[in-house]
């Protein structure tokens, strides 16, 4: 889940039942022009299908629609990836195709960490963590990430709208990794 690369990923503005693909807590903060989001999610899927379809960084697509492309620049170590990713961000009627590229380091079977190489993004700077835990029929992630975008955001798109905007992205991405799960019984 690469999810986002800046501004991709949150939840509604309280936290839901827990359900299969549902958010289970989100935040957002916006400190200095830095965006802070944090995302606690619960989807229907095995620990390792979860972190295969989040690392399978050529088809990220698959999982999440808004990510138009996703490619694997580099290998920079045997679990350790640049990869270049292009997110198309819509938040009412203002669209912006964000490109980022990280470096993304898979540090053990449930730990993800992504750093953004401001050149090539349309960030300058980023750092997101996922985090998963296996609780039988379902996985566990908590998701963190701050970033600074390198571009206008319109003062009328309230933290709110973001957080809105995310949490659907996630939840999205939740039910076609559940869906893949199912389809691969």
């Amino acid at each position: 889940m690469q999810l986002v690369g800046g501004i991709l990923a949150c939840c509604f503005l309280l936290p839901q039942v827990a359900v299969a693909g549902t958010i289970m807590d989100a935040s957002i903060a916006k400190r200095d022009g830095v965006y802070h989001v944090s995302i606690d999610a619960r989807i229907k899927a095995p620990l390792h299908v979860v972190v295969r379809s989040i690392t399978d960084y050529d088809n990220l697509a698959a999982i999440n629609p808004s990510i138009e492309e996703s490619q694997v620049l580099q290998a920079l170590g045997p679990d350790k990836y640049r990869v270049r990713s292009v997110i198309k961000v819509c938040i009412l009627i203002y669209c912006k195709w964000v490109q980022h590229v990280q470096d993304l380091e898979q540090q053990d079977e449930k730990t993800i960490v992504g750093i953004t190489v401001p050149a090539g993004s349309d960030l300058r700077s980023g750092k997101a963590h996922w985090r998963f835990a296996d609780s039988g029929k379902y996985t566990e992630m908590y998701f963190t990430q701050r970033f600074e975008p390198d571009f206008w955001v319109p003062p009328v798109i309230g933290l709110w709208m973001i957080k809105r905007t995310l949490v659907s992205e996630v939840r999205l991405t939740a039910k076609n990794i559940e869906k893949m799960a199912r389809e691969n019984r």
